[in-house]
């Protein structure tokens, strides 16, 4: 993160790209990043749910803190907040922590399946000159497994991740937007592609810094942006996930500590 701070600091062409921003914010959209952090808690909230409520009791509001408390947490090294929750659910739901740690290994494959799937789809339809929002139609793609109840947790879990997605894509947009360098929609969907894969990366929580260069090195495949100039809309976005992180991670936490206290006292 450091070294992404330096490289825009020296870049003096990003400096005045980032101060005419500033003059003139896109207020739409740091709405849209504010909105694409708050619908990706959620989104997650109900992939970690579909998947654990085959294995416990676990309310979706429950889940929803859980998610937040662990986002927040997982800024401090080796997935502190991924542990913390695997312990929780051991202490409070009584589900063990090798299932929790299977769960979360489902998610990621999820997530990996998710982003090879829109990025085929973006990829095939670049090949036959089809519009770039042929990408925005995976999640329905799954759909139709729903119809088989076997199948039913993975068509959610699939329409879920892929949706999220997409929502990574709308929050790289928006991030280069308000950084003052503007892409173009298949720009930002192939960015969103790149930062979902560096979010896969272990013991690095919410992809701290791998996601700012992951973005940022893929410039020369993607087009549309030079390299400082990923960087940039990574860090602007990345410091409007924390500015959303920090009041759902603390509001999380409460609701866990009030629930554990809860739990003990109840047996004693």
């Amino acid at each position: 993160m450091v070294a992404a701070v330096i490289a825009v600091w020296r870049d003096q062409a990003i400096v005045d790209s980032l101060g005419r921003a500033a003059r003139s914010p896109r207020w739409d959209a740091l709405g849209v990043l504010a909105l694409a952090a708050l619908a990706n808690q959620a989104l997650t909230s109900g992939v970690f749910w579909t998947l654990m409520r085959r294995h416990g009791t676990v309310g979706f509001g429950e889940m929803n803190a859980l998610v937040a408390a662990s986002t927040l947490a997982n800024y401090v090294p080796m997935q502190a907040g991924s542990i913390g929750r695997m312990a929780y659910h051991r202490a409070v739901n009584g589900i063990p922590v090798r299932t929790s740690l299977v769960v979360i290994l489902q998610a990621m494959a999820a997530t990996a399946a998710a982003t090879c799937a829109v990025g085929a789809a973006a990829m095939f339809a670049r090949g036959v000159g089809a519009p770039w929002w042929v990408a925005l139609l995976v999640p329905a793609a799954w759909l139709p497994l729903a119809i088989e109840p076997t199948w039913r947790p993975f068509a959610a879990v699939m329409t879920l991740r892929s949706t999220e997605v997409l929502v990574w894509a709308a929050h790289a947009w928006a991030a280069f937007a308000l950084s003052g360098w503007p892409v173009e929609p298949a720009t930002a969907v192939g960015a969103a592609l790149v930062a979902s894969a560096a979010n896969l990366v272990p013991f690095v929580g919410n992809g701290l810094g791998v996601r700012e260069w992951a973005v940022a090195l893929a410039a020369p495949v993607l087009g549309g942006f030079e390299r400082d100039a990923g960087l940039a809309a990574e860090l602007a976005g990345r410091a409007v996930d924390i500015a959303v992180a920090v009041p759902l991670g603390l509001v999380g936490i409460a609701s866990l500590v009030a629930r554990t206290r809860a739990a003990a006292a109840s047996r004693g």
